[in-house]
């Protein structure tokens, strides 16, 4: 069929079977077309020809659909995400990538991509997806998937976190900003794309994703160099077993944070009994734990200890962004990972997992006490000194936007001068109280200095790395503000020099994620 007629003409032809119009569908490849028409799929979607499948209807290596637990933030309740419904995280992106190539490697007809009849959320989510597999998979860089997807570029998501009980405001993130982050990451040298080759190679590098957010509430902003992660005082309190229960080595330094003792969630003998562990294992070999609703915690976040039944600040209006709840029981985890239960090896203390990660410095953005942090407050910065990571505090008010002010950007390049000249002083870490608004902003400003990028092409990278990242417009606005460099900074009052600007190569670091 393909051997008689080329793209335009094979898609023509396949689109008369279906009886719908040639001109509605956009032509990729020759085997690859993407359906334009709002009303969706048209009914009885297979022919002897062709083939016609939703975009997030792809299915893996498994059998189960890539995309299907939608878009999610970890740690928390997808209630808690409020308007927002996308993009998809990095480890949604790669599965993706790698089911189509799949899908379109073992085919027999072409392939015509689709959304749901009437879901503009599904279509803005499809038209992200199918242009990270363009970029990453074909080839093509972001300009030419704008210019063959057309208006689809322009289709915007949500501002992270958008509450559906206040007017929404107007939205600043378009589709076309996460395909310039995905290429961003291509050409940078984030992700080493050989991991798309296998399903094992997909597998192993979503893995490693997913575990540092689910154990450290963590992800790179640029892998090796920039990281941004919630609290770690707010970590470890986390009664969720996968998540790290000592900031410190046990032995041989500190052990808690400021209020003293261990910090970690110890079930009582009654509940352990409780766990229910299936029969039918992962995939990965090892049975997942349910918990049963007994260890629900209750509305807000769960008690740590029964004699102190409120160990978080209550909610403050007039924040910029109210205080989420984080999901500790209520669904099932990957594989068991609680190693006083079941004997897996516990996961290491966040200190230490700095230091593996080669951090070298930390730079904390929110204050000790604020709404949502813990009564105990947050930790002391000595006691990171003593275990050799640097530390400095930009504190950044939650309010008005959550936005740094000049001289919060300008101690920011200031204090990490290094970053990015072969590791020498290793990366850093930036954390706010949830990981999610005034690191990440900070943490980009840092990026679009040291590699001299758009903010836009940051913002789509963020929110594609970190879900809930830039959670307000104005948040949103002061990064695509920034053209690059000299703006961001000019914004700080710095001089703009090129030439005494940090190496943009990522190769020699290896921050590759692999």
């Amino acid at each position: 069929f393909e051997a008689q007629a080329g793209p335009d003409t094979c898609i023509s032809v396949a689109m008369s079977l279906l009886k719908t119009p040639a001109n509605s569908v956009q032509v990729i490849t020759s085997s690859l077309g993407l359906l334009l028409e709002t009303d969706g799929l048209p009914a009885g979607s297979d022919a002897d020809f062709v083939q016609t499948l939703a975009v997030l209807d792809i299915k893996g290596a498994d059998g189960a659909t890539v995309c299907c637990a939608g878009y999610l933030v970890h740690h928390y309740t997808e209630a808690a995400s409020g308007r927002c419904f996308g993009p998809f995280n990095l480890g949604q992106v790669l599965r993706f990538c790698r089911a189509l190539s799949s899908r379109l490697e073992s085919r027999s007809r072409p392939l015509v991509l689709g959304s749901p009849p009437g879901d503009e959320q599904s279509r803005t989510n499809a038209a992200m997806l199918l242009g990270a597999y363009l970029i990453y998979v074909t080839g093509w860089t972001a300009d030419q998937v704008i210019e063959a997807l057309g208006d689809e570029a322009d289709r915007t998501f949500a501002c992270s976190w958008s509450r559906k009980d206040r007017p929404e405001a107007k939205r600043n993130m378009k589709v076309s900003h996460c395909w310039a982050g995905v290429e961003l990451a291509k050409i940078k040298g984030f992700i080493d794309l050989a991991c798309l080759s296998s399903d094992l190679t997909t597998d192993l590098v979503c893995s490693k994703i997913r575990r540092v957010v689910a154990v450290y509430d963590a992800a790179w902003i640029v892998p090796g160099l920039i990281m941004v992660c919630a609290d770690p005082v707010t970590t470890a309190l986390d009664p969720n077993p996968e998540t790290f229960s000592f900031l410190f080595p046990e032995e041989g330094g500190p052990t808690s944070p400021k209020s003293g003792g261990r910090v970690r969630w110890v079930p009582s003998d009654d509940s352990i009994s409780q766990y229910r562990v299936p029969s039918t294992p992962t995939k990965a070999g090892a049975p997942s734990i349910v918990f049963p609703e007994s260890l629900s915690p209750p509305p807000r976040f769960a008690e740590i200890n029964e004699d102190k039944p409120e160990q978080f600040e209550n909610d403050v209006d007039g924040m910029s962004v109210a205080t989420v709840c984080k999901e500790y029981f209520n669904k099932a985890l990957d594989a068991p990972t609680h190693g006083d239960v079941l004997g897996v090896q516990k996961p290491l203390d966040f200190a230490s997992f700095l230091l593996e990660a080669e951090i070298g410095f930390i730079v904390r953005t929110n204050f000790d006490k604020e709404p949502g942090m813990p009564k105990t407050g947050s930790y002391q910065a000595a006691e990171f000194n003593s275990v050799g990571l640097g530390h400095v505090d930009i504190q950044i008010p939650d309010t008005n936007g959550g936005l740094p002010r000049r001289n919060d950007v300008a101690k920011l390049l200031q204090v990490c001068p290094g970053l990015g000249l072969q590791k020498e002083g290793g990366g850093v870490v930036v954390h706010c109280k949830g990981g999610f608004g005034r690191s990440v902003v900070l943490a980009c400003c840092l990026a679009i200095d040291r590699f001299d990028l758009p903010g836009t092409t940051l913002l789509g990278w963020a929110r594609v790395v970190r879900p809930g990242a830039i959670n307000t417009p104005e948040q949103e606005l002061f990064l695509q503000s920034f053209a690059g460099r000299a703006d961001m900074r000019k914004f700080a009052g710095l001089i703009a020099n090129g030439d005494a600007s940090p190496s943009t190569k990522c190769g020699p670091c290896g921050c590759s994620l692999q």
